[in-house]
């Protein structure tokens, strides 16, 4: 059985893992203390023998064997008796057919209510090692063509998407300046490139060049800085 643990409750699993489950096993035989003469000769068992007189656990002593450790948690492995056969018996010429208790069911019911990870159904084979790795490499080529296309198709389309987003803000310009200005058309439209860090200090140039900037509520629109100019940033 694989049994996870977190790194915190390492210390206390290692402790007290060959005592869980200290209930589930029957370990009684016939009782010969009490008849040492039949020691070692044929014993009537079933229904005349109490196989729960003295109980444990399925925990196989030193099995305990650690696996892997990370920064979170530490993956355990122990072995431990899978069920637990009762005997049948004969009431008078009557045979009480013998019943099979699962063992692996109850322990990890035990493992799980102290808050472990289990799993129960575990089936080591060597050759998945090296599907693993084939499945990962071919899924690693899979991804380095999906990253090649998405890259081809982004460089394509870069530049219509810049040009597309240019003519709305060249649109902008002309709405807002015949809006501001009237008809007929009579503006210059100016694009400035400007240095990173210096767009406050050219704001301020064109303020003090064609008028100050209005800073009373009444005089903002948008939530946007009003000007005595159209002024449409473009960053991207």
């Amino acid at each position: 059985v694989f049994v996870g643990v977190g790194k915190g409750q390492s210390e206390t699993f290692e402790k007290d893992i060959y005592g869980m489950g200290s209930e589930l096993v029957g370990y009684g035989g016939p009782d010969w203390s009490s008849n040492p003469h039949g020691l070692g000769k044929a014993q009537s068992f079933g229904n005349q023998v109490d196989r729960h007189g003295k109980k444990g656990s399925p925990v196989v002593p030193g099995s305990m064997t650690k696996v892997l450790e990370d920064k979170e948690s530490v993956l355990y492995t122990v072995t431990i008796l899978r069920s637990m056969y009762e005997a049948g018996y004969y009431e008078g010429e009557e045979f009480v057919q013998g019943t099979k208790i699962d063992l692996l069911e109850a322990f990890a019911k035990v493992l799980k209510e102290k808050r472990y990870v289990v799993r129960e159904n575990f089936t080591y084979d060597p050759s998945q090692q090296g599907k693993s790795a084939m499945a990962l490499e071919q899924l690693q080529v899979e991804v380095d063509n999906m990253r090649s296309g998405l890259t081809r198709w982004c460089k394509t389309h870069y530049g219509e998407a810049f040009v597309a987003w240019m003519h709305i803000k060249v649109i902008r310009v002309f709405v807002e300046s015949v809006l501001r200005y009237g008809l007929p058309v009579d503006f210059t439209a100016v694009l400035y490139k400007v240095t990173s860090g210096k767009e406050l200090q050219l704001v301020g140039a064109l303020d003090k060049t064609f008028g100050e900037k209005k800073g009373k509520e009444d005089d903002m629109e948008d939530e946007e800085e009003y000007h005595d100019f159209v002024l449409i940033k473009f960053d991207p």
